[in-house]
């Protein structure tokens, strides 16, 4: 008879949560020698303070660690809950289908020899993955270290780790085995907690997104950190970071590591956009759609990790400093206005109050200096003080030791003024170290301290951002009434063309049909026509050769601007047929473009790309011939939500640009928001668009609209059907 059925369990459709609570455990390959993989996995079962019973296999030991051996699954009298494997890879496979004799729902196979090694590692991981799905196995790994629990109703240490950590609020989940052994023992030194730890190795079954989803509903669990090589399913994964981090009724801060480029990625491109979108680029967008913070360091992350996971998250990005000298103060005010956090002035009364409690000598503005041999009930009347002002969202304590002060006694007044504070507190001893009584105070309470008041500042930013993150409106994705058939209909014409990269005003119908606004165009087969287009547009005027052979117009002189009136225009048109015709004999000319000349405005470029683990992807940046030069482009993953578009657009370096700067009027960001989101439109129900620009958007004064010059579409090989 199977145990039942643990009360978290429940909606647990995948059985992953089983993981986190077996009451029955067998170790499969466990060792009596020492130096191998099945020794200390068993050991650490067997000494961790598994709650539940331990059944090593070994099919030539009677007992190991005292603990009766059993020669295979078979033998074991009991149900057994958890498998976990640690034989020679050809042999996990065989094991899986006792075990799914037996029942066994739930095993982790630390084995290695898949499909990290190639050749026949891939077909063994093949067989595994058809065992565990024969018997309904739920499986994590293989080729991963495997897994810790620190619940006090479970106490399991499933891994071949030395270290099993103390607990803790933190989870934490790794694709790399060996650096999950690297990090328990910087946990150990830096005295870091955990509620859980996994290694997931090959993600053979078992992936990060399932186990994500496990974490987020784990109540001993309030901060997931991440390291990721890869993702198993990138639109699975933004909609379930979106709900963790904000969405649901207990939202939890993910914090991610996120390594690697993918080959796809690298992949050469023929758009400005699919060339801007780089492996790398695509992750940061993702990521922070999701509203999970990436971070570049191990010790990054676990510095941000101190402060989510008890303090809770400011209500702005003002910070109060206070500290014993200059120069460290100093230092933090200028890391934390580089970091976009602000130093306020406080409030009459705040320095008021300062200027009763503080020696003559003391800097009573923010920072506060309450000079170098300043004792614990200094810094209570500054804590107190700049802790209380209306103007501080957050509180910077910065501490150099001096041998006239107890630094225990001002860590015990800091843990006081933090029990009844509702804004987070960040301490920096500076140049302390961890194992001191004095960093033990703290920690006792999980305040965070940082040996550098740089770290501290990073890591309240970091809090302030997840913070806006979770205030941020929620919005939904507004779909237009568009002309979708005749879109459809110049996709299908041109691939009976057999052209996949559409000629400019093919591409330009395809914006009509989805609401873009265009720059009003005509196409002339001669200068007749020209001048006629002419005369209903208005001078002046732009043409552009127009041939579905003849992409690059600029490059053979096929672009003529502001054209006057109608001498200017009947010779451009007359030159340019002839030069091209000449230099192109087998090009099919179709005539040329003219365009109306439009005024300026400020230059965006608007773009979408298909990434194969994401999906479409938009793309919004500085326009026109600044696109390559200077980057400034955001990415997002479409369908856009309304809020999103405008997020989108406030998020590049040069958003000032479009809000009016110096002087300038605003520029009409909601017009461009409305192109952005019919464009995200426009990608989502044609998935055979590989890569689209709209470059340049011309944006207007508030009000005034914005304008589409050019555009450029590249059709996937194969036709799809709408998502």
């Amino acid at each position: 008879m199977s145990p039942p059925k643990h009360a978290s369990d429940a909606g647990d459709t995948t059985g992953v949560k089983g993981f986190f609570h077996p009451t029955s455990a067998a170790v499969i390959g466990a060792s009596t020698r020492p130096d191998t993989v099945g020794f200390a996995a068993i050991q650490n079962m067997l000494t961790s303070g598994f709650t539940g019973c331990v059944y090593p296999v070994n099919p030539k030991a009677k007992s190991i660690l005292g603990v009766r051996a059993y020669r295979n699954v078979r033998e074991i009298p009991d149900p057994v809950d958890l498998a976990i494997i640690i034989l020679p890879a050809a042999a996990v496979p065989p094991t899986l289908d006792e075990l799914g004799e037996k029942g066994t729902k739930h095993a982790i196979v630390i084995s290695a020899g898949f499909k990290e090694v190639g050749g026949e590692g891939l077909e063994r991981e093949r067989e595994l993955k058809a065992a565990a799905k024969r018997h309904g196995i739920r499986v994590i790994g293989p080729n991963c270290l495997g897994m810790i629990n620190t619940d006090p109703t479970v106490m399991m240490n499933a891994s071949f780790a030395r270290v099993f950590p103390k607990r803790g609020k933190l989870a934490f989940m790794s694709q790399s085995g060996a650096l999950c052994t690297a990090i328990l023992e910087y946990a150990r030194v830096q005295d870091i907690g955990f509620s859980k730890f996994i290694s997931f190795g090959n993600k053979a079954d078992v992936t990060e997104i399932e186990l994500l989803a496990a974490l987020a509903d784990d109540p001993l669990t309030s901060v997931i950190l991440m390291y990721l090589e890869d993702l198993s399913d990138g639109g699975a994964f933004l909609r379930l970071a979106q709900q963790v981090t904000r969405d649901s009724k207990n939202p939890k801060p993910i914090l991610a590591v996120k390594t690697g480029r993918s080959a796809e990625g690298a992949a050469a491109a023929a758009s400005h956009t699919g060339s801007l979108a780089g492996s790398d680029e695509i992750y940061d967008a993702v990521l922070e759609q999701g509203g999970v913070l990436r971070v570049e360091t191990i010790e990054e992350l676990f510095n941000y990790a101190e402060a989510f996971e008890n303090q809770p998250t400011p209500q702005g990005r003002r910070i109060g400093i206070v500290t014993n000298a200059g120069g460290p103060g100093i230092m933090a005010t200028d890391s934390a206005v580089r970091a976009g956090l602000t130093i306020p002035r406080f409030s009459d009364y705040t320095l008021k109050s300062l200027r009763n409690q503080l020696p003559p000598t003391a800097a009573l503005k923010n920072p506060v200096d309450v000079i170098g041999d300043a004792q614990h009930d200094r810094y209570l009347a500054a804590l107190d003080a700049v802790i209380a002002d209306e103007n501080t969202d957050m509180l910077l304590v910065i501490i150099t030791p001096q041998t006239m002060t107890d630094l225990d006694e001002i860590a015990t007044t800091i843990v006081n003024v933090e029990s009844y504070s509702q804004k987070p507190i960040a301490v920096s001893f500076v140049g302390l170290p961890e194992e001191s009584r004095t960093v033990q105070i703290l920690r006792e309470r999980l305040i965070p301290n940082y040996p550098f008041p740089e770290a501290a500042v990073r890591s309240l930013e970091a809090l302030a951002r997840y913070g806006e993150w979770v205030r941020r409106p929620k919005s939904k994705v507004k779909t237009f009434k568009v002309a979708r058939d005749a879109a459809a209909k110049v996709f299908e014409s041109e691939r009976k063309e057999g052209r996949l990269n559409l000629p400019e005003l093919k591409a330009l119908e395809v914006l009509t049909a989805y609401g873009i606004p265009i720059a009003p165009y005509r196409l002339a087969t001669d200068r007749k026509e020209a001048l006629a287009a002419a005369k209903e547009l208005g001078y002046p005027v732009v043409i552009k050769i127009a041939s579905p052979d003849l992409l690059h117009k600029t490059d053979i002189g096929g672009v003529m601007l502001n054209l006057k009136d109608d001498k200017q225009l009947a010779e451009a048109v007359d030159g340019m047929l002839d030069r091209i015709r000449s230099a192109q004999p087998k090009a099919t000319i179709w005539g040329v473009t003219v365009q109306k000349m439009i005024p300026k405005g400020k230059e965006v470029i608007l773009g979408a790309t298909r990434d194969p683990l994401f999906g479409p992807l938009l793309m919004f940046g500085l326009g026109g011939i600044y696109t390559e030069a200077f980057k400034d482009v955001a990415f997002r993953v479409a369908p856009l939500p309304e809020a999103t578009a405008m997020e989108m657009m406030a998020s590049i370096r040069s958003a000032k640009l479009l809000q009016g700067f110096r002087g300038e009027a605003p520029s009409d960001t909601a017009a461009a928001a409305e192109c952005l989101l019919r464009l995200s439109q426009l990608v989502t129900e044609f998935p055979e668009i590989r890569e689209l620009d709209v470059n340049p958007l011309v944006v207007y004064e508030k009000g005034k609209g914005a304008l589409a010059v050019d555009c450029r579409i590249i059709l996937a090989k194969e036709s799809s059907h709408a998502q």
